[in-house]
């Protein structure tokens, strides 16, 4: 074997000796293909056996004798295939030294291939001498790190044989060289592989943080001085690589990656539809719009999402034809908000027919700050929840604001004359799928907190949405798969009707369901009448007779309808109805009292794995992370064991080296964020012909409105600061009164608290 082979095998058994990091691992891997044609005469086995069998420890006489055995005409017989492994060679070369390198002039040809590339020594070079001199410094210079080294390696392309051939090496240094401990600190050693990246993104994607991250690989490389790089490495790589998936903007990444998926889910359940507004969820501070609703399984599904640039009426009314649109022309026949005036004349606008409800929640809370009374607001919210007619509301309200003194109170006024939009005896006859409030939303929002934060861009915005419905998608899945093929255990009296409903209805809604026939037991029958083929059966509460329920049943279409409206607005048979079917002998739920939206044949066809369409970023990252879980056991055992351990780490680089080679040959490899700045804000390049939006404020921002807010007198709103002027007089004037006028002071004192509060 040559003198170049026996270098380099030299330091690739001393680099794997030292186990320096998991990069230069690699780079000595890589050592082997650096034009040797002969195998080594000195293998690993050969090594490990010479020196004990010891993988571990550090010698530095050793490691001195092997880099002191460099010489300059060792340097010069070498030939690389590419500059890259040139760079890759003298950069190992100078962590063993004790030195970093940085790239210097290179010249290409016309063709872009490499003529020659020098490398130099970090400390080459001097400081410019206006640093020096520069008068205006507000902190400390930075410490002199140029001492004019003259140490550098170059190379050049031979054309005869196609390699680079070494031309200049010098090995003096002016400067003490670092130490083993220190080597690690110097920049040319600090680098994120492309496995290390792509591990940290897999964990970035589940919602760990950088930091976390870091520590993460600390603990896996046994200390930080194992890792071989910085968090702040760790940092620039992760904004580096978000950056390339954004080179075209912000805005234009995001409607890319939207533009590929909007074929891949279709929207069904869109019959109830929850209108919800959120914030803090991107760095440009656009409120986000979240069109949610339940499914068959009773789970919240979301059909959408928009990032609004404002929130007008025209804005919202884009939100809800999209919507439409993407529902193939069918419109909700209900929507749920918050009471958002903008939303509500844009729902008036676009969905005519729909009934518009009220979250009861928002609703409560409103009142709890605008009437301080808490019996008000305890009964205010038991009248809204309440199943009884117009009349019997009508009255309600009328003992409720007149007991509570409240009647010439402006925002009472206001609120019994939106009454229709959420009072339930105005409503029970609209089918809202269980809904009273939009908390599903507010749910979904705490859950999609776990994904999105307000420093997101629009493009990590939309992949972590994207990541999120996956989730939501793998528990509706989990939810057909309980509904279709785990059968209930039957507990009622009346099995007959409890197997119809189970077979029927999705699990979730059968149990449900089940609570009504279970109450038909405590139905006392006030009577029946019979007109013709139909029947109308009258009940009442065991125990409660003031109120009874009126039950038609037409015998020849099998249909009930129930004066309590459960089947209007929930979809489901009530108890009343149950009854009815017990007193007719029936064993089966007639197919009229049965809605096709809660039964288990119609769910979503795109739920489970054909509904996350992966697009070919995260089919590497899940096929990297199977790679390394199935490599755990077998590295698991083979670190028991010497011979094991050889083998398995022999194979491990032979096989590294060959997989990188066909990695940068099917042109995965190279750098592809490398392009002028003109080239990347040049709007004509892009797809959809759209800049990043400003960051603006909304009506959620809190954040800023809160610091502008004057806080009040929790008695009677007044603002603090006026009152803290009053108080702060009161005292100036009580400081200068004789003791026969201190009385008369207090009570100045208490005047001007009841004059402010």
């Amino acid at each position: 074997m040559g003198q170049d082979g026996a270098l380099k095998t030299q330091l690739m058994t001393w680099c794997r000796k030292q186990r320096i990091n998991q990069m230069a691992l690699d780079v000595c891997g890589r050592l082997r293909s650096f034009d040797l044609n002969q195998e080594p005469e000195c293998d690993r086995d050969t090594f490990i056996e010479e020196s004990g069998g010891s993988i571990g420890g550090h010698e530095d006489e050793e490691a001195d004798e092997l880099v002191g055995a460099i010489g300059v005409d060792d340097v010069m017989k070498l030939t690389f295939d590419t500059e890259e492994e040139a760079g890759e060679f003298y950069n190992l070369y100078a962590k063993l030294s004790g030195f970093g390198i940085r790239k210097s002039n290179a010249k290409r040809d016309a063709d872009g291939i490499s003529r020659f590339r020098k490398w130099v020594c970090c400390c080459e070079g001097y400081r410019n001498e206006k640093w020096y001199n520069y008068e205006d410094r507000k902190r400390e210079a930075k410490p002199i790190t140029r001492t004019g080294c003259g140490a550098c390696f170059r190379v050049k392309y031979d054309i005869e044989s196609v390699k680079y051939v070494v031309t200049r090496f010098i090995m003096e240094h002016n400067h003490p060289l670092a130490s083993e401990a220190s080597v690690q600190h110097i920049r040319s050693h600090r680098k994120v592989s492309d496995a290390e990246y792509a591990q940290a993104k897999s964990l970035k994607l589940v919602g760990a943080r950088i930091c976390q991250i870091m520590k993460h690989f600390v603990i896996k490389a046994g200390g930080y001085s194992n890792v071989g790089f910085c968090i702040k490495d760790l940092y620039n790589r992760m904004d580096e690589e978000r950056r390339k998936d954004i080179f075209n903007g912000d805005a234009e990444g995001a409607l890319g990656f939207l533009a590929a998926k909007k074929d891949a889910d279709d929207i069904v359940f869109g019959d109830v539809l929850v209108f919800d507004t959120t914030y803090k969820t991107n760095k440009y501070h656009k409120p986000l719009v979240v069109l949610a609703g339940v499914n068959n399984h009773l789970n919240s599904t979301i059909f959408g999402c928009a990032l609004l640039s404002d929130e007008r009426i025209e804005t919202y009314e884009w939100v809800l034809s999209t919507f439409v649109e993407a529902m193939k022309g069918r419109k909700p026949v209900a929507v749920m908000t918050d009471g958002d005036s903008a939303i509500r004349r844009a729902i008036k606008n676009l969905l005519p027919d729909a009934c518009h409800r009220l979250c009861s929640w928002h609703l409560h809370r409103n009142a709890r700050s605008n009437i301080r009374c808490e019996e008000f607001n305890n009964r205010f919210y038991n009248l809204m929840a309440r199943k009884c007619s117009t009349l019997e509301f009508e009255d309600r309200w009328a003992r409720l604001v007149n007991e509570c003194g409240v009647v010439e109170n402006e925002w009472v006024k206001k609120l019994y004359r939106r009454r229709r939009l959420w009072a339930e005896a105005y409503l029970r006859d609209h089918f809202f799928a269980g809904m009273r409030s939009t908390q599903r939303c507010e749910k979904m929002n705490a859950f999609l907190n776990e994904y999105l934060n307000e420093k997101m861009r629009l493009y990590e915005f939309v992949r972590s949405f994207d990541l999120a419905i996956a989730w939501l998608r793998h528990t509706e899945s989990k939810a057909v798969y309980t509904s279709e093929n785990i059968k209930p255990v039957l507990t009622t009296i009346l099995p007959e009707l409890e197997g119809s409903a189970a077979e029927v209805f999705t699990r979730n809604v059968f149990f449900m369901v089940r609570k009504h026939l279970n109450r038909q037991e405590l139905l006392i029958s006030e009577g029946w009448s019979e007109d013709g083929g139909s029947r109308t059966y009258y009940y009442s509460k065991y125990g409660g007779h003031e109120i009874s329920w009126r039950v038609d049943y037409d015998r020849s279409m099998e249909k009930l309808i129930c004066s309590c409206m459960k089947f209007e607005s929930k979809g489901i048979p009530c108890a009343h109805m149950f009854r009815v079917m017990v007193v007719e002998g029936m064993n089966r739920i007639p197919e009229a009292c049965i809605s096709k939206r809660w039964t288990k044949g119609v769910h979503c066809t795109n739920n489970g794995m054909k509904a996350f369409v992966a697009d070919e970023q995260l089919t590497q990252m899940a096929r990297y992370d199977t790679l390394k879980s199935s490599c755990n056991t077998m590295c698991y055992y083979a670190s028991y064991m010497d011979d094991a351990f050889n083998d398995l780490q022999q194979m491990f680089d032979k096989h590294s080296v060959d997989l990188k080679e066909k990695w940068i040959d099917r042109g995965y490899g190279g750098d592809g964020f490398a392009m002028d700045s003109r080239v990347r804000n040049d709007r004509s390049r892009r797809t959809f012909g759209l800049l990043d939006p400003r960051v603006s404020r909304s009506k959620g921002d809190h954040k800023h409105a809160e610091a502008k807010k004057k806080r009040k007198c929790g008695h009677c709103r007044c603002e603090m600061q006026r009152l803290k002027e009053m108080v702060w007089l009161c005292m100036e004037v009580a400081a200068v009164t004789t003791d026969r006028l201190q009385s008369n002071t207090g009570l100045g004192i208490v005047f001007c608290y009841v004059s402010v509060g």
